[in-house]
């Protein structure tokens, strides 16, 4: 099976990369940091240059494709519409990574598979967009992956907190956000159960539990050392900023689910 991985240099794209390296033809893009790919089977592209990314399409002819970009949304938005409609005369797949902020604009509750988005934010917005075109035009062929915070043993928002631990300095989290998050390598294993026994729709893929921002990180924290200080704060004007993706599909084995203390385990293996 010919993989396309949009944004294969990222945390997510790299976790991709690996996980179906052995088994699959994978290309990827990448924008600066070259992929543990032949070179041949990767690109290097600026999302702006959208002819360059269509052409290229066009001569690999991929059976999945997964989209991992970050950029300008406005550039991103058009890059995804030439993409989709170069994918709509074929039998290709698209998964498309989005997000829990689909749903910042309705924080009274955590939401499921089912509910429908309404966002505040313009990155909410924008993904909104995205994965309705995705779906206008592919049908049950474009594949919708929401996603919390992801983390990784080699993430910026890990290496910040260890810096920060190195340092003595304080750790800033929220006691009244309640959030679940996920691990880029527990991604890629349900991404490709979900491309191998071609499952459509919409997935959540978060972990099992829902906790303060604040809880989460005095757990990881204290894994690596009990001399982390970490610092609550508060939203003001707001009892509760629920954020948390939950997880109604059981077409997902159960032995993809964990939860973050198993998360936090393997970020300080």
């Amino acid at each position: 099976m010919k993989i396309l991985i949009l944004g294969a240099s990222g945390l997510v794209g790299k976790a991709l990369v690996k996980e179906f390296s052995q088994d699959h033809d994978v290309y990827g893009t990448y924008y600066k940091t070259m992929l543990e790919l032949n070179q041949d089977h990767q690109l290097q592209w600026d999302i702006s240059e959208t002819e360059k990314i269509i052409t290229w399409v066009k001569n690999i002819n991929p059976d999945i494709v997964i989209s991992c970009l970050r950029g300008d949304f406005n550039v991103q938005y058009e890059i995804h519409t030439n993409l989709v409609e170069t994918f709509k005369e074929t039998q290709t797949k698209f998964l498309f990574c989005s997000t829990t902020n689909v749903f910042d604009g309705e924080i009274s509750k955590h939401h499921d598979e089912n509910d429908q988005p309404i966002a505040e934010s313009d990155y909410g917005q924008f993904k909104i967009k995205c994965e309705n075109l995705i779906k206008e035009v592919l049908n049950d062929r474009g594949i919708i992956l929401r996603l919390p915070m992801v983390w990784g043993t080699h993430s910026p928002r890990l290496n910040e907190i260890k810096e920060k631990i190195k340092n003595g300095q304080e750790i800033e989290a929220y006691k009244n956000i309640f959030l679940n998050h996920a691990i880029d390598r527990k991604i890629a294993k349900q991404v490709r159960f979900i491309i191998e026994n071609d499952l459509r729709g919409i997935f959540h893929l978060a972990t099992t539990d829902i906790q303060s921002q604040y809880s989460f990180i005095c757990n990881l924290v204290q894994n690596f050392t009990s001399d982390a200080k970490v610092k609550g704060l508060v939203l003001e004007n707001i009892d509760e900023y629920n954020f948390g993706l939950l997880i109604n599909r059981t077409d997902l084995p159960s032995n993809f689910n964990y939860d973050s203390n198993e998360l936090i385990q393997q970020l300080v293996r």
